[in-house]
């Protein structure tokens, strides 16, 4: 996280915005030495990586690249899966751009459908085999 924090307090303020967001349950925030582990190997849980995410969002971080485009919108879709093209304006930042967010979401969404159907196949395929 971005922030000057221990990995303690930074893994307290990260499990209470993961409860906030009602993506986990635990009362007690996950210690600073996993949170220091997850950020080395870069492979965080995905709660831990959506509150992180909301986080930033809130903090007024904004996609430049299209490499942070596809990351916006690949975890938006996750953390709010109850969005969809009509709704979008009210689930992305008022100052975003919502007719470049929107093509970013259709495209995350899109991938999501076909890695779905594609797993479904594969799961089909090795029953059959």
């Amino acid at each position: 996280m971005s922030e000057k924090k221990s990995a303690a307090e930074a893994a307290q303020v990260l499990t209470g915005h993961a409860r906030l967001l009602n993506l986990i349950s635990r009362d007690h925030p996950v210690p600073g030495a996993a949170l220091s582990e997850w950020n080395k190997r870069k492979q965080p849980p995905l709660w831990a990586a959506l509150a992180a995410f909301d986080l930033e969002l809130k903090r007024g971080w904004r996609p430049e690249t299209n490499g942070d485009w596809a990351g916006f919108a690949s975890l938006i879709c996750k953390l709010m899966p109850v969005m969809n093209l009509d709704n979008l304006a009210e689930h992305i930042p008022s100052d975003m751009d919502p007719q470049i967010a929107s093509g970013w979401i259709v495209a995350a969404i899109e991938e999501d459908h076909h890695y779905r159907a594609r797993k479904k196949l594969a799961a089909k395929y090795n029953d059959i085999h």
